[in-house]
């Protein structure tokens, strides 16, 4: 049978996202354990996906995933959303082998009384700090502090690795404050401007290189900081015209606007 205009769900802990469908492609983003996702097209043992978080689409590997039936999909889509809270923790297999799981992982079919998830047929043990529900603005910094220092890493989602866009992302999502674009140039599209003089913590800032286009974005901190990936996630000065690097003593982003997020109902 086809797996075209099929749904799946992830088994990797990190799944490479990629441009092309050959292992020396471009890594354009990343989808992490849980994640559900539709299938569109199959090449040798490549799929073109679409993901059902933000709609990003591109190449990965058959070896991935397992098949979900429509009626299973589509109460994964309608329940409660959990997902890991602990930079690591694990998955026990019913051979006794256990995966390790990152910060940010869906954890599908989660019953908090048991600590266990529903994985196609399988019921599994996650060990490990869980989050779920809808909270304030306050919670989107904490999850934003808690990559603190993780390295920079083009189309990264975890700890381990992280762009500007992928911080942003993943500390609104793990907030169950809104669903943001994967790409900076997508997030700018989201929410409302707000002068400079107005910024509060939480604000998205958005900056432009030499051509215009919207490269890198940052949340606005507390005390005149920026939260942002660059090098690694860290604070730096946010000044009207964009961002003072700490580090080189200079102007590293141009400022283009600030957007203002309200949570998602």
């Amino acid at each position: 049978m086809s797996q075209i205009n099929r749904y799946a769900l992830t088994t990797n802990t990190i799944v490479p996202i990629r441009a092309e469908a050959a292992d020396e492609s471009e890594i354009m983003t990343q989808m992490l354990f849980g994640d559900t996702f539709r299938i569109l097209d199959q090449k040798r043992q490549w799929r073109y996906i679409r993901a059902d978080a933000d709609g990003y689409e591109g190449w990965i590997d058959e070896k991935a995933y397992v098949l979900l039936t429509d009626k299973q999909h589509r109460q994964l889509q309608n329940e409660d959303f959990y997902y890991l809270l602990d930079t690591l923790g694990e998955l026990e297999w019913p051979d006794g082998y256990r995966q390790k799981l990152v910060k940010g992982c869906r954890l599908p079919g989660y019953d908090p009384a048991t600590g266990n998830i529903q994985v196609g047929d399988m019921r599994l043990r996650v060990r490990g700090r869980v989050i779920t529900g809808r909270h304030e603005l306050y919670r989107v910094l904490e999850m934003a502090a808690s990559y603190m220092y993780a390295p920079y890493l083009w189309g990264g989602k975890t700890d381990f690795g992280m762009d500007c866009s992928g911080l942003t992302q993943m500390a609104f999502r793990l907030a169950g404050y809104y669903d943001l674009p994967r790409n900076a140039r997508d997030q700018i599209n989201e929410g409302e401007l707000v002068d400079f003089d107005r910024r509060m913590p939480g604000d998205l800032a958005y900056f432009a290189g030499e051509s215009g286009k919207i490269t890198h974005v940052g949340i606005v901190w507390t005390d005149g900081l920026i939260l942002h990936a660059h090098g690694q996630v860290h604070l730096d000065p946010l000044e009207v015209d964009g961002i003072f690097s700490r580090k080189f003593q200079r102007l590293s982003h141009h400022l283009v606007a600030i957007k203002r997020l309200k949570p998602k109902s």
